[in-house]
Order: C-alpha cells, then structure tokens, then sequence
C-alpha cells in the first residue's frame, strides 16, 4: 500500500517557477563547493614545500576546515533560518572567497591555516540552498535537492582532475587563486538571479548554545582525529575527548530548557530526524571510513608490498572518478526512483550496492579494471543516499528550522567522516606487515568488511522508517511541501 504523492498534481505557482529557475545557479555553487572540498589534499605536497612545513604540520590543512566547518555550520544555518537563507548564502560565500584569497596569498603557515579556517564556512552552504529549495522550489524540492548533492559529486571529480594537473603545470599561487574567481562569480551570479525565502524564525540566538555545540564537538573530533598517535588511553585523548562529551551534554541540558533553542530537540525525538541522523551517521562511518583506506591502496607499490596497483597521483585521480560520476547521475535521479519504488527500497538498494562496491574492492583487489568498475556501483548507491536522506530530514522540520535541520545533517557526516578516519587509522597501525610500519593487506580487508557490514545496518534500520523517522512536516501552503513520501515497498 502507498502513501499518495502529496501535492503532486498541483500546477506550478509563479513562486515555485521562480525557484526552479535558480536551481541552476544554486547547482553551479555546488559545483564549486565540492570543487573547493577536494582541492587542497592533491596540493598538501607542494603547500609544504613552499610554506617549509613538515607532513605532521601538513595535517592541519584539513583538520582545521573541518573544525571551523563544525563550529560554524549550526549558528550560520540558525541564522540564515532566523535572517534570511539567500543572505546567509552570500555571506557564506564571500567569506569563503576572502579565505580562499588569504590561501593563495599567505606569507606563513599560519595565515594558510587561517584562510582554511574562514573557508570552514562551506560547511554552511548546502543546508542554506536545501532550505531556499524548500521553499522555493515546492513540491519539486526532492528532485532539485538530487540535482545539488549531484553537482557536489561532479564538483569534486572535476577539481580533483583539475587540480591534479594545474599542480604539475602551474605556479601554486595561482592554482589557489583559481577556486576564489570561481566563489566570487558564484556570488555575483546567487546575488542577481536567487531570490530570498520568506519564512523566519522568531526569538533570539542562542550564542551560549552555539559556543557550547562547537566547542563540544570540535573537542572531540580533536580528540578522536589524534587518539591513534596520542594513545586511545592517553591522558590528553581522555580529556579532549571527555572534554567534548561533557560541553554536549551541558548543551543538551541547556538546549531543553531555553524558549529559543539553537536545536529544538522535538525535531529529533518526535520529528523522526534523529532516527535519520543515525542511519547518516552509519552511512558516513561507512563511505568516509573507506576513502583514505582505498586511495592508499591504489597508490601501494605491489612489488615492494605485495598489494596495490602502484598508481601516481594523477593515475589514483583518474581510477576514483567513476565514484563521482555515478554518484552526479543517480542522485539526480533519486527523486523519481523514490516516488517509482518508495523511499524505503530506494534506500535499500542504496545500502545494497554500497556494500557490493566494497565486495567488490576485496574480490577484485589483484584486478586493477574490475577494481575501478566497481565504483560505479558504489557511486550510484552513495548518490540515491545522500540525495534522499536530506530531503527527508528538511521534510521533518517546520520552514523556519529548514536549514538548522540541514545543518545538523552535514554536522553528522562530519563527526562520522572523523570517527571513521580515526579507526581506520587504528586498523591500518595495528595491523602491519612484521618488521615495518606499513599496513598489511589484511588491514584494507578488514576496514572493506567494516563497511560492508555498515551497508547490512542500514538496510536492516531503513524498514523502520516510517516508525522511527517522522512524517513529513504538514505545511498552511502547498508550495512548502517537499514531495518525499515514505512509501511501502511494492
């Protein structure tokens, strides 16, 4: 039995026409963001060179993006729902462009590290346009959210092949000052032709909430990014880790006492996001935890290590973009599939292939075409999650929590890509081939299984669905709707 499509006869308003026109430009910041994402890690070599910094330093690069990604995504999206989505979108952006600026242009570590710290606003940029889409785009919202998270795929392909050969063929300066033109013409383009949402949050900031929420999480990811070289049972693991936890359970307390919370905690109890959050979690501790593992194992020499195909940098970059490009083509078409075969199979077949991608990886790791092939399949599983999940969680929440509720979607993939990154560098340091420090093929085995195993959960959590994760937020206006149904399965 299914659920009717809600709204889904109604005829366009000149209000969702105009959304749907800014899909484009909104797509096009997209582009660039995943653009931005991966432009720096095939960089990281040529950085330390110039700023005379040593590999250890050079983890910093990404560290502390994503610290300041986590502090300020949650008060961005709060305000951007309090102040205006386009606004924030335009602050967003121009910060980032400043930072990106600052990269090209630093004379020192330090004011390197400080231009990735204003890009952390990224972070916020996604939640944002999920919430114009809302309402701008109506009940077409679902399929336009696919087209975003599409465009992040591609952005991210396509800067990680650009970069790969702007780094060998061009002065580093420049290749940083490359992603900054691009920000800017975003800008410029959302400035003129996006309009603004009309729905507002009422009452104030919660700063002590937001202070509380940043500094809690980023203590723990601090502490659980270091734990495999500090000791898990180290006195300043412990403490950062314990640390954090403490400051989230103060915000938790506080959060549920204030009229104006920064996280209205009835999202995630009764509106059914927690139960998304968690198979978000899930997915992330799955996907994440396998991208660091896989890319070593394609550089991996088998002649000195017995494992590996031996690739360079530009060759890795060319093996993982099938990932990327299935992922661009089946989130854009997530939101048909999900109305064809309800939300619930979509989501499990994405579990399904996502787990037979890394099958795959551990059956065809001596066969370097098949092992590439696989991330064809892995790419289309990972594109009908990440463009389903967020058009659920957006659907749970009232309009004016919209892009708070994105941003606690993103702050969950963030803390699981840290989680994942720090047991499988616990796997990969604990399991060594005798009388060296290098990982054994048994440890990029066992992470695979890890995240098979994760694609099991999920497919095992999703038939609880309509449960445990909400119903759709019920709107005074059709416009509003999000046409995500949760459908049983034919």
């Amino acid at each position: 039995m299914t659920e009717p499509s809600i709204q889904s006869n109604l005829a366009m308003s000149p209000h969702q026409a105009g959304g749907l026109a800014a899909v484009g430009f909104l797509a096009f910041s997209e582009v660039i963001s995943g653009m931005l994402q991966s432009w720096y890690i095939p960089l990281l070599p040529h950085i330390g060179q110039q700023l005379s910094v040593n590999p250890a330093q050079l983890n910093w690069v990404l560290a502390s993006y994503l610290l300041s990604t986590v502090i300020c995504v949650p008060l961005l999206a709060k305000l951007g729902d309090k102040y205006g989505h386009r606004r924030m979108v335009l602050i967003v952006l121009g910060t980032v462009t400043v930072g990106t600026i600052l990269t090209a242009m630093a004379p020192s570590f330090g004011i390197f590290l400080l231009g990735r710290i204003i890009q952390g606003t990224l972070g916020a940029l996604l939640p944002l346009e999920l919430a114009i889409l809302r309402e701008r785009a109506g009940a077409d919202a679902g399929r336009a959210i696919g087209i975003l998270v599409g465009c992040l795929g591609a952005g991210g392909a396509a800067g990680t092949l650009l970069v790969g050969i702007l780094g060998t063929t061009v002065d580093l300066t420049l290749a940083l000052f490359i992603p900054a033109a691009l920000t800017l013409t975003s800008l410029v383009c959302i400035a003129y032709f996006v309009p603004e949402t009309s729905t507002r949050a009422t009452g104030s900031i919660d700063w002590t909430g937001a202070a509380l929420l940043g500094t809690g999480l980023g203590a723990f990811l601090i502490g659980i990014s270091n734990g495999s070289n500090l000791g898990w049972i180290s006195t300043t693991t412990l403490m950062t880790v314990g640390g954090g936890v403490a400051l989230l359970v103060a915000f938790v307390m506080m959060e549920k006492r204030i009229s104006t919370p920064l996280v209205d905690f009835n999202l995630l109890t009764k509106g059914g996001v927690g139960f998304l959050l968690v198979l978000t979690l899930v997915f992330g501790l799955q996907f994440y935890g396998a991208v660091t593992v896989s890319t070593l194992y394609y550089s991996s020499k088998p002649d000195i290590v017995g494992y590996g195909f031996g690739l360079d940098s530009m060759g890795i970059a060319f093996a993982i973009t099938p990932v990327p490009i299935a992922l661009m083509i089946s989130a854009a078409l997530a939101d048909r599939f999900a109305r064809r075969f309800g939300t619930r199979t979509a989501l499990q077949i994405s579990a399904a292939l996502i787990s037979t991608w890394f099958g795959g990886l551990i059956v065809f790791r001596h066969t370097l075409s098949a092992f590439i092939s696989m991330g064809f399949v892995g790419g289309t599983g990972i594109g009908l999650f990440v463009a389903i999940l967020p058009a659920l969680v957006i659907s749970r929440a009232r309009p004016e929590d919209s892009a708070i509720a994105g941003a606690l979607y993103n702050t969950a993939r963030t803390v699981a890509g840290a989680t994942a990154g720090a047991i499988c560098a616990a796997i990969m340091s604990g399991m060594l081939i005798s009388g060296s420090k290098i990982p054994n093929e048994g440890a990029f085995i066992t992470v695979w299984s890890g995240c098979i195993g994760a694609g099991v959960l999920i497919f095992m959590l999703v038939p609880f669905l309509n449960k445990l994760g909400g119903k759709a937020y019920q709107p005074e206006s059709p416009e509003q709707v999000i046409n995500h149904p949760v459908r049983e399965s034919s």
